[in-house]
């Protein structure tokens, strides 16, 4: 397999992070949608399944069948947030694992059973993190919530503000997260050496994350809209949208496909985000450790060493 013509470790601007990003995902598209698309298919299978009997369930409510409960809808709406949390964190990791092995490889000459290797053998790390950021995140989220509520009250400014400070966050997080499955540093230290990784650049690059963000929704906006369209079309004229569309089993399928569809392209878009926070990462290190010129001087001293 040729090697892949993309350098990861490389110190980046705002605006080359996002061009070398475009450069990259040029080169890897296919490959990388087919992948994560493979190894998300049991998944989604799985999720278009509860969303059906999730609609079952719901519709009746809806239309006023049952009378609802506070606790009863409560409890749909932890349910179908939790779903929709360990679903985005499960294809999540496809994600990662995949351009970390890609980095790893520096070519495309891996399989879906090589991702989902990698993430057999990081499993116990992903889930001792999630544990571990929870705590961090609850200790984080006290400041950031006071300078969110300052925020709020100026205007426009203000809510780019916040934008930036969340990808600031993000970038924070998935940091410590990938310097901790790289065997670069341990669980809780990963925390206090990513901070030391973003800080001198941590503005530029939550600008960048966020501008990414905002890029990503816009065209997930227009993907979204014909999709839509056609179910609309074909739920109009095959089902037909009368009192009783949702009770139907047409209408659930129609509904659920179109749920389904909505959440995939959603959860796909987070994980170009994170591929992106991937990118930023590596060109922390270089900024940080210069690790890609360490490479080059050990590769120029093995060659005199052999000669």
């Amino acid at each position: 397999m040729e090697k892949l013509d993309f350098t990861f470790k490389k110190s980046r601007k705002l605006g080359e992070l996002i061009s070398d990003y475009i450069t990259l995902f040029k080169l890897i598209f296919k490959h990388f949608n087919k992948n994560i698309l493979t190894l998300s298919l049991p998944f989604i299978a799985i999720f278009m399944l509860l969303m059906f009997y999730s609609i079952s369930y719901i519709t009746p409510l809806v239309f006023g069948s049952i009378e609802p409960s506070l606790p009863t809808i409560l409890g749909i709406a932890a349910s179908f947030g939790l779903l929709m949390m360990i679903f985005f964190l499960i294809v999540s990791v496809f994600g990662i694992e995949y351009m970390l092995l890609l980095e790893e490889k520096g070519n495309t000459d891996f399989t879906t059973g090589d991702v989902f290797a990698k993430i057999k053998q990081n499993i116990g790390k992903y889930i001792l993190f999630f544990l571990c950021s929870i705590l961090v995140m609850l200790i984080i989220s006290i400041p950031f919530a006071i300078v969110a509520f300052i925020l709020a009250f100026i205007p426009l400014i203000g809510t780019f503000a916040i934008g930036i400070l969340a990808a600031m966050l993000m970038l924070f997080i998935y940091c410590s997260l990938f310097l901790y499955l790289q065997g670069k540093e341990q669980l809780w230290d990963s925390f206090s050496a990513s901070f030391r990784l973003i800080k001198s650049k941590i503005f530029e690059y939550g600008a960048a994350s966020y501008l990414f963000q905002f890029m990503v929704q816009i065209t997930l906006g227009f993907v979204m809209l014909i999709p839509l369209i056609i179910l609309g079309v074909v739920a109009f004229t095959t089902v037909g949208f009368n009192h009783d569309f949702f009770l139907t089993f047409g209408g659930k399928i129609i509904v659920s496909l179109g749920v389904s569809f909505i959440t995939l392209l959603v959860v796909f878009s987070s994980i170009y985000l994170i591929s992106f926070y991937v990118l930023q990462y590596f060109s922390l290190l270089e900024v940080s450790y210069s690790e890609e010129t360490l490479d080059d001087i050990e590769q120029i001293g093995s060659t005199t060493d052999e000669i």
